[in-house]
């Protein structure tokens, strides 16, 4: 059992934040205290036990306190074993959690090694592969019998996660379809996702302002046009190349082209075209619309010149280096000071303001994409957990933050003395160089990746926050009527991914070989190298290809068309 260095820890918190004294979690159960069951178990429940029974419950045979251990992802901040917040967890759980944060670039390798040898720790992170949780390697382990079926668990007995957890009693049948695989539900969601996340067109407000671009565009013909003017106009004004867009690599599939493609094909990633077949958004025939718009960018001289080569500095718009950004439609939440909450680079002026537009009208839809899966991130747990241990897993895992008040505060910026100092207007400041190395080694606000968290509200959490970090009236009233458009767009469209969790042998065999050459191929258009025939030439011959063709009848199967 690891020494503990948290009592005086616990205590401080206790005195300073009165509400962590009946400890907290993510999204609402009183301990002992509301009436819904702490944990979702087989035939076990503990909704007004003590303390002093849930610890003795959870203890192993020696009175040693029960381990779980943990492979998580690290997303490059090095976050330290036994830190001061993974420390306050565990007293607050009354467990002993050893976990193992691996650097993302690493992790599907690590995690699929363990896999294979049967060794996986009793829980473990899911991370997506081509965009879909249940991967070969992972629905391979599921099929040997190595995870835990948890479906029993979230819509079984009295004290089912469906039925109890504040969170979890919210999410949509259709919501937990995401998960299933087959007949059973192998991953537990850690919240539902921000609705339709790259969905968001970021502009230099600044730069509209003073150079006459403020009437905004709202179809992609006139975007085009207003892009290339402004553009033109800041180059020029501002003595420095910027670019109309932060575009770079050779990868038109990322979240800085998506919405402008699904403008002109009506489609995400995949769709149904209208002989009822599966169909990849690059080889839509009208993906080369969207080519050809960015080929009209490219050609006016407004793209990096050589944004094939990936370099992420030159077009930056953080950096101040291009007027517009495809990305999060809530990614833009600058203070109302434009400094308290900085979301441009420290070493650029003040001066610079961000806004957003309203989603734009294309020719078959408008810049909103659907998420790929709603589950923003999810856990698995081994099936060579005892029932005891997939019961305390239940209970730590699944915690909200009326079982655990203050656990929502906390999950978001750790304890208060430690992790961040609370200023008179409410601002919960982390400056402090020493507050944030701790910040850093405990990975604050990340662990919500692998504990359970109150659904995304992005306007609250980013433009609404007390004190010094709230964005402006304005910036809210605008991510709102963003928002509004989005959900109105998607409920009317029905527009979606239309293969979640369908299954094919062939594209999890061949994609990556079929798919090699597609964003090349894109670059080359773009940039006059190739014509539109060679273009053509190209996609028909994916198409026609048995590969191709296996996997749309494949996907066809699993859907069961």
């Amino acid at each position: 059992m690891k020494k503990k260095k948290v009592l005086a820890l616990v205590l401080a918190a206790a005195m300073t934040a009165g509400v962590l004294s009946g400890c907290g979690n993510s999204d609402g159960e009183t301990r002992g205290g509301s009436g819904e069951s702490q944990q979702a178990s087989a035939p076990a429940e503990s909704s007004a036990e003590s303390s002093e029974e849930k610890s003795s419950e959870a203890e192993s045979s020696d009175g040693e306190r029960m381990t779980i251990s943990v492979l998580g992802i690290d997303w490059g901040y090095g976050p330290l074993a036994d830190s001061e917040m993974e420390q306050y967890w565990e007293e607050m759980f009354d467990v002993n959690l050893e976990i193992e944060w691996v650097n993302y670039s690493d992790y599907t390798q690590k995690l699929n090694t363990l896999l294979a040898a049967g060794s996986q720790p009793d829980v473990v992170q899911i991370y997506a592969v081509n965009e879909s949780f249940y991967y070969p390697i992972f629905t391979q382990a599921i099929d040997a019998g190595n995870f835990v079926d948890l479906t029993p668990y979230i819509f079984e007995g009295d004290n089912a996660l469906a039925k109890t957890n504040a969170v979890m009693k919210n999410w949509s049948d259709d919501f937990w379809d995401q998960t299933r695989y087959g007949e059973g539900i192998y991953i537990l969601p850690r919240s539902k996702a921000e609705t339709a996340k790259g969905s968001g067109i970021e502009v230099r407000k600044d730069l509209m302002e003073k150079y006459g671009f403020e009437e905004e565009p709202t179809t992609m013909d006139e975007l085009k046009d207003w892009l290339i003017g402004l553009s033109n106009a800041a180059s020029e004004g501002e003595g420095q190349k910027i670019y109309a867009l932060d575009f770079y690599g050779d990868n038109f599939m990322t979240n800085r082209t998506k919405a402008l493609a699904v403008a002109f094909t009506g489609q995400v990633d995949w769709g149904i075209d209208e002989n009822g077949e599966f169909q990849y958004i690059q080889f839509n025939p009208k993906y080369i619309d969207f080519l050809n718009w960015m080929k009209d960018l490219y050609d006016a001289g407004v793209l990096d010149s050589e944004f094939a080569l990936g370099n992420a500095d030159t077009s930056k718009f953080k950096a101040g280096n291009s007027v517009a950004y495809v990305n999060e439609w809530y990614s833009w939440n600058q203070s109302a000071d434009k400094t308290s909450n900085k979301i441009f680079d420290k070493n650029t002026p003040d001066t610079y303001t961000a806004w957003a537009l309203m989603p734009v009208q294309g020719p078959e839809g408008m810049t909103v994409v659907p998420n790929t899966s709603d589950v923003d991130s999810c856990i698995a747990i081994s099936a060579n957990c005892s029932q005891e241990k997939i019961d305390k897993i239940m209970q730590v895992f699944n915690a909200t933050e009326e079982a655990y008040p203050g656990y929502d505060l906390l999950m978001k910026d750790g304890v208060e003395g430690v992790h961040y100092t609370l200023l008179e207007d409410g601002t919960r400041d982390t400056s402090d160089e020493t507050i944030g190395q701790k910040r850093k080694e405990g990975y604050v606000g990340a662990w919500n990746q692998i504990f359970l968290k109150t659904d995304a509200d992005q306007i609250t959490d980013k433009f609404m926050r007390d004190g010094a970090k709230r964005a402006s009236d304005e910036a809210i009233q605008r991510v709102q009527d963003m928002k509004d458009a989005i959900v109105k767009y998607l409920d009317e469209s029905k527009l979606k991914n239309e293969i979640a969790n369908l299954q094919s042998a062939t594209y999890d065999s061949q994609w990556t070989n079929l798919t090699t050459d597609v964003n090349s191929m894109c670059t080359q258009y773009v940039m006059g190298q190739i014509t539109e025939a060679q273009w053509k030439e190209f996609v028909q011959g994916i198409v026609d290809s048995a590969d191709y063709k296996a996997i749309q009848a494949e996907l066809k199967e699993s859907a069961g068309k």
